[in-house]
This record gives structure tokens, C-alpha cells and sequence, in this order.
């Protein structure tokens, strides 16, 4: 995809709890395993797509709490417990997987807890881990009583934008526009838990809460910065660096 389907994606993305039954389209599952395919090699993650065993981890008050219904797909974000960077990566890449099926008309779900996690080790090799799951399929255009009451909760706890950053002024248009899409990343519990910083041209990214899914977090926040800010990519770890192409260090200096 272009960085505008991604941005058109991410502006469209929320995330949904009630699903339906309809089964997701053929060639749309070829995409997600072919996306999945080459994610997995570049990031060294062993990510898989389940097709219909849905019910397994969501079904039940005692598996989700019933804040799930319907779920009968989802992907499981798996990788090395030795794999360098393994959950900032499950957050990048588990990000682009949402943002292109989104663009399918597919709904998803962050999902770190509430589901039944022995259900899905069985996918894991040895020394893998399971860090969380996606459910994804299709849901209604209405959103549920339970879902609205949610998205009222995690609304509440929004941090502003401001409280995102740390800059020294002025700051660049492209710096401006990275952290509109921050901004539009989705975090466990809403709590939002980095800051961007910009300083002398350089743009770092930190944890600011350090909560055990703060790096996916932290991976997600990074690539929708990347993608707003049209561009460039960002080194691995708490605190790295984003780095510019060619074209924006050009125009800097200008």
C-alpha cells in the first residue's frame, strides 16, 4: 500500500469488540497471509492468521470478560523471547497488518488480555512467545451498546497531543503532521504511555509509563509517525532516533 492508503486506513481504523459471522473474503485472506509472509521475514517475528478457530480464545464469559462477541479470526503476534526488539516489532508490524485490512473493510482488535492464551500456544515453536492477539473479521456498521460505553471510557483517559510532545519551536511541518498520526495510534488502555521529542532537527521517541505493553505501544506510535510524516524510518529501541531520507534533509536546510 501508499502512505496515503495507510493514512486514509488509519483515519478510518477504531477498533471493534462485536463481530459477525460472515466469513472473510477469499482474496482478502490471501492478502493478510502474503503481508504476513513478508513481515515475518523482515522482522523475524512468526506471526499466523487463524481462519475460523475464533471461538476457541473469545468465546465464554470467563475467556473475555465478555467484552468480545462473535470473534471467529484472529492473528497472533508470536516471535523468539530472544528476538532483539520482539515488541516494539509485534507493535509495528501488527499495525501495518490492521492498517491494510482495514482498507479490505475488515474491523480488528488490539487485544492483549482478555482471551484465553493457553488456546493459542499451540501456534508458538519452541522458545516463542505469544505477546497478544488481533481479532479481525467483519462487524456492523452500528456500533453496540457495549461497544459505545467503552469508547466513552477510553475517551476520558485521552491524553492531549500536546502532552505528546516535547519540541523546541518552531517545529516543522512534517514533525506537526507525524504526530497528528501519532495521535491517532491505538494504546492498551488508552493510556498513550510515550512522548516524541524534537531537539536540534533530531526526533526521539520514550516511554513515559512503563507498562508491559508499552513497547508495542511505543512500536505502533512509531510507525504512524513515520507514516505522517510522509517518510524516513526509525531505529529500533526506547529513545531511538527517527531517521529522514535524502528529500526531507534537503528541504531542512532550506
Amino acid at each position: 500500500m501508499k502512505i496515503e492508503e495507510y493514512l486514509s486506513a488509519m483515519k478510518k481504523r477504531c477498533s471493534r469488540r462485536k463481530y459477525t459471522n460472515r466469513p472473510i473474503d477469499s482474496k482478502y485472506v490471501q492478502q493478510l497471509e502474503d503481508s504476513i509472509a513478508l513481515y515475518n521475514k523482515e522482522s523475524g517475528l512468526n506471526i499466523k492468521l487463524v481462519i475460523g478457530s475464533g471461538a476457541e480464545l473469545f468465546n465464554g464469559f470467563r475467556k473475555s470478560y465478555g467484552l468480545f462477541v462473535g470473534v471467529q479470526n484472529y492473528i497472533a503476534m508470536i516471535g523468539n523471547k530472544d528476538l532483539p526488539s520482539r515488541m516494539e516489532k509485534v507493535g509495528r508490524f501488527g499495525e501495518k497488518i490492521i492498517l491494510e485490512a482495514t482498507a479490505m473493510g475488515l474491523s480488528t482488535c488490539w487485544v492483549g488480555t482478555s482471551y484465553d492464551k493457553k488456546a493459542a500456544t499451540t501456534l508458538c515453536r519452541a522458545n516463542d512467545t505469544l505477546d497478544c492477539v488481533i481479532a479481525i473479521g467483519y462487524s456492523d456498521e452500528k456500533h453496540s451498546l457495549k461497544e459505545r460505553m467503552m469508547e466513552y471510557g477510553m475517551h476520558r483517559q485521552n491524553k492531549s497531543k500536546e502532552a505528546l510532545i516535547e519540541a523546541e519551536e518552531p517545529m516543522p511541518e512534517w514533525f506537526k503532521q507525524g504526530m497528528d498520526a501519532v495521535y491517532l495510534a491505538p494504546t492498551a488502555r488508552n493510556l498513550r504511555p510515550f512522548v516524541f521529542k524534537y531537539k536540534d532537527g533530531q526526533v526521539t521517541a520514550s516511554i513515559t509509563v512503563p507498562t508491559e505493553t508499552a513497547m508495542i505501544d511505543l512500536g505502533i506510535a512509531k510507525l504512524h509517525f513515520e507514516l505522517g510524516a510522509g517518510g524516513g524510518s526509525w531505529e529500533y529501541g526506547n529513545g531511538s532516533h527517527y531517521c529522514f531520507d535524502d528529500k526531507r534533509k534537503e528541504s531542512d536546510k532550506q
